[in-house]
């Protein structure tokens, strides 16, 4: 799953996602693959260890306009993907895969990659 890639059609926001050399078309468009950040201060997670699991908050606003549209979950062998809204409660809670890695999207300033 290194070779995961996260794509949004910035036409109508979709969001897909692809492993290794694919090409992603939406609205009759070529979608270019997302290229991660590292989160700054207004970005960067909180992640808490709740039972068997990671409970991951974002101190981040969830209006229509500037929200976290999603946060994946990359291991070695899965990707779990759950969906925000906005106005929703930005928080989100995976099973613990060791080594995985957290991708998330800000709808204003891209995609970031952070190390669990």
């Amino acid at each position: 799953m290194k070779r995961t890639k996260f794509y949004v059609c910035p036409h109508c926001g979709s969001f897909m996602q692809g492993v290794g050399g694919c090409t992603i078309i939406c609205c009759g468009k070529t979608v270019e693959g997302l290229k991660s950040n590292q989160p700054d201060d207004k970005h960067k997670p909180m992640v808490s260890h709740i039972e068997n699991d990671f409970y991951i908050e974002f101190d981040h606003e969830m209006t229509k306009e500037h929200y976290i549209k999603f946060v994946s979950y990359v291991g070695f062998d899965r990707v779990l993907t759950v969906r925000l809204y906005p106005e929703q409660n930005p928080s989100v809670r995976f099973p613990v895969m060791r080594g995985g890695k957290l991708y998330y999207y800000c709808s204003e300033h891209g995609l970031f990659e952070y190390k669990c």
